[in-house]
């Protein structure tokens, strides 16, 4: 489902106000049918009250009936035919006069029989009345009632009798006193002057029985005992004295059809009487206010939905429109085009924005100006810095370095002059494009002042475009002439090491811009130049010192050779005639001298040992081993000879060195020196059982491991130390870098130690009639 954070805009302000819309409308509706019920509730209530006013009216017409008729009948007699017409015309009249309308006015016995009748009916005359439940009851109670209507037996007729008793001052009932009344007549006459209920509304009485008594104009005049649509109903309510209203469907006929109508039936109970007033009136007349209510509070709706609506549009056109034009702006502003920003003329916040939008695309047209000059100076710069890293050849620097400022300035011609030792002369290093104009004879002229002499002076460049700063400008060379030029001092640290020329391409000069990017570029070639000049001090001086060192060694290997053949050859031999001469003394010395051939013994004996360590000492200096047999062989006899006496177990292996094939003096030295210290070094400091030497020869390259198992060293403190300990192995590392070899020490303490060289061979010319030194490896 789409989230509303990720909606459109027009829809998200679409949605947003019909959402509230809605929940207005929603409101709205709610008040309106509280309003429409409100106002149904009253129109009902209204209907309610009608009807119990038109039923206390019937009831208090009929009660002040039944007082005339009371008071006709307060007599202390039961008066005779002439008599009775005398009581019974100015009843009839009272009567008459309040609304009633009598049919006949009849006087009853105490035995329930009609003695009178008025006007005259024989007919009825004599009928038995006294099982007439009104008639029976005010014969009985003496009290006065209205009856229900029904059917006299006699003559079939329908009536409505009032009744009322003939009582002495002592209370004794005489007879009764009955009226046949027509409600249809008294009531309704009365009902049509209180109230009008519309053009469908009318009024019916309704008798405890449910039947009809009346029925006011619009309504059909009821039938003979008609009933009513809901007698029961009718009934209770008159029983329960409660009063209702309520809608329900009723047949009605019209001029040429029954139709179906929905009415609202407003009921009260008479309270003396047990009849009862209904107001019916058509529903669509009765709640015509709540309808046209109705109608207004739903056309008002509608207009408020489509004023809602056209207010969204116009607020969606308003604010989503700008904002799509300022997107559309930003689309193609993402893309490079600063110039589709155009600021909207409106004076709220959207203008407002469109005007910060507008500033910020003019800001960052000027900074991606400004980026993009800045990356094309680090471009040049970069390629610069590229090109005068490639080498530390001076020539090549600085034609590498021309190259690519004549390509970041798109011209064809410049050159580089460097200044002398002494600063006193500018010497052309190199040129491209046209040679004539920066052929001048004047920049090698320590007075000059031209402008090369001023910008090395000054250290500033200089923008040359006149004939009085330089006056080969103009002259040409294959038919093209330089107008202008750029002069470049080549600055390192705080002195100018030369002047870097670069020509303008046709009418163009340089900007200050491109001034800024010529210093910097100035800076750096001049830079790499002194880098240039230092590498190749620094590599004369490591040549010279490489030399010295080797004449060094050489001198201190030829000095030990002397002294160890001046030793040999010298003192040697002079302890070996001394030996010789005391053993000649002893034997001159009798036996029984034992004391004298002791102290003859112990000199001999003094003798023998210093011979002994002259040897020793000579074989440490120079051991004939290694001239005579070899490399391996001078070595394996020396490391036996010095680790053994130590309990220290050795290993050699040799391979690929034979005596017909000997390498240079220069290599056997340094590689047996470096074993000897190897040696030494286990001897004096490793504390070790076993050692492993192994020295081979393969694909003209000499490799010679040492590695024992002594208790080793951190090889960082040895190295960075300033201990003599390690000037034994900064030795083996000078020595190994003079042969152009590699070396390597790996040691952690208590874990041993492995010190591997790697020497490329250099061979002596071979020796006819020299020994084979042993091919394969063997153990010593």
């Amino acid at each position: 489902m789409l989230s509303i954070s990720n909606m459109a805009l027009q829809k998200k302000i679409s949605l947003l106000v019909l959402a509230g819309l809605g929940l207005s409308l929603a409101l709205f509706s709610l008040l309106s049918v509280q309003s429409l019920n409100e106002s149904t509730r009253r129109i009902l209530e209204q209907r309610l009250a009608i009807s119990r006013i038109l039923a206390n009216s019937v009831d208090e017409n009929m009660t002040q009936a039944l007082a005339h008729m009371q008071s006709a009948a307060a007599l202390n007699f039961l008066p005779t035919e002439q008599e009775s017409n005398v009581l019974v015309s100015p009843l009839r009249q009272t009567l008459i006069d309040t609304g009633i309308s009598v049919q006949n006015i009849f006087l009853v016995n105490p035995e329930g029989k009609i003695e009178q009748v008025v006007p005259e009916n024989p007919a009825i005359l004599g009928t038995d009345w006294s099982r007439l439940l009104e008639v029976k009851q005010t014969l009985e109670t003496g009290k006065p009632v209205i009856s229900n209507e029904f059917t006299e037996p006699q003559t079939a007729t329908e009536m409505v009798l009032a009744v009322v008793p003939f009582v002495t001052s002592q209370g004794k009932i005489l007879g009764v006193l009955a009226a046949s009344i027509d409600p249809a007549e008294s009531s309704i006459r009365s009902m049509s002057q209180i109230v009008q209920i519309g053009n469908t509304g009318y009024v019916e009485i309704v008798d405890g029985n449910g039947l009809v008594l009346a029925r006011t104009e619009p309504g059909v005049p009821p039938r003979l005992l008609e009933k009513s649509d809901h007698p029961g109903r009718f009934s209770d309510l008159i029983r329960e004295g409660k009063a209702v209203v309520r809608t329900c469907h009723r047949c009605h006929e019209g001029k040429q059809e029954l139709f179906r109508r929905r009415d609202i039936i407003a009921f009260a109970p008479l309270s003396t009487i047990p009849w009862g007033v209904a107001i019916r009136q058509s529903e669509d007349e009765a709640l015509a206010p709540t309808r046209q209510l109705e109608f207004r509070l739903l056309s008002l709706g509608v207009i408020l939905l489509l004023g809602a609506l056209l207010l969204v549009w116009f607020m969606t056109q308003g604010v989503v429109k700008p904002l799509k034009m300022l997107k559309a702006a930003a689309q193609r502003f993402a893309v490079g085009n600063f110039d589709a920003a155009v600021p909207l003329r409106r004076g709220d916040e959207i203008g407002q924005l469109s005007v910060s939008f507008y500033t910020m695309a003019q800001e960052l047209a000027k900074s991606r100006n400004q980026l993009l000059s800045r990356n094309k100076e680090l471009a040049a710069m970069n390629s610069i810095s590229v090109a005068v890293s490639q080498s530390l050849d001076l020539k090549q620097l600085s034609e590498s370095a021309l190259q690519n400022v004549l390509k970041i300035t798109q011209t064809t011609t410049g050159c580089i002059f460097l200044a002398s030792s002494d600063g006193d002369r500018l010497e052309p290093m190199i040129s491209l494009g046209s040679s004539v104009i920066f052929g001048c004879q004047k920049s090698g002229l320590a007075k000059a002042d031209c402008a090369c002499r001023q910008v090395l002076r000054h250290r500033q460049t200089l923008m040359v475009t006149d004939v009085s700063q330089c006056p080969m400008l103009g002259a040409e060379a294959k038919g093209e002439a330089v107008t202008s030029f750029a002069s470049i001092p080549l600055n390192s640290k705080n002195r100018a090491l030369g002047i870097m020329n670069v020509a303008c391409s046709g009418e163009l000069y340089f900007t200050e811009k491109d001034f800024e990017l010529f210093n910097s570029i100035g800076f750096q070639v001049g830079l790499a130049m002194e880098n240039s000049f230092l590498y190749n001090e620094a590599k004369q001086k490591e040549e010279l010192r490489g030399q010295l060192l080797s004449s060094i060694i050489s001198a201190q290997e030829e000095e030990r050779k002397r002294i160890s053949r001046e030793l040999h050859d010298g003192s040697g031999q002079t302890l070996t005639a001394a030996i010789m001469n005391v053993e000649s003394i002893e034997t001159l010395i009798p036996a029984k001298e034992s004391v004298l051939n002791e102290k003859i013994q112990g000199v001999k004996a003094l003798i023998a040992h210093t011979l002994e360590d002259i040897r020793r000492l000579t074989h440490d200096l120079r051991p004939m081993a290694l001239d005579d047999l070899g490399l391996a062989s001078a070595i394996r006899a020396y490391v036996k000879n010095r680790l053994e006496p130590a309990n220290i177990q050795v290993k050699f292996e040799s391979k690929g060195l034979t005596a017909s094939r000997r390498l240079s003096p220069a290599i056997e030295n340094a590689l047996f020196r470096i074993i000897q210290e190897a040696t030494n070094n286990i001897v004096r400091h490793a504390n070790a059982h076993k050692v492993d030497i192994q020295l081979s020869l393969e694909n003209d390259m000499v490799k010679a491991i040492v590695e024992d198992d002594g208790r080793g060293f951190e090889t960082e403190s040895v190295f960075t130390s300033e201990s003599k300990q390690s000037l034994g192995l900064l030795g083996i590392k000078e020595r190994v870098a003079l042969l152009g070899g590699t070396f390597s020490i790996k040691s952690r303490r208590y874990q041993g130690t492995r010190l591997a060289v790697e020497i490329p061979a250099v061979y002596n010319p071979p020796v006819p009639e020299a020994k084979q030194d042993q091919a394969q490896p063997r153990p010593v």
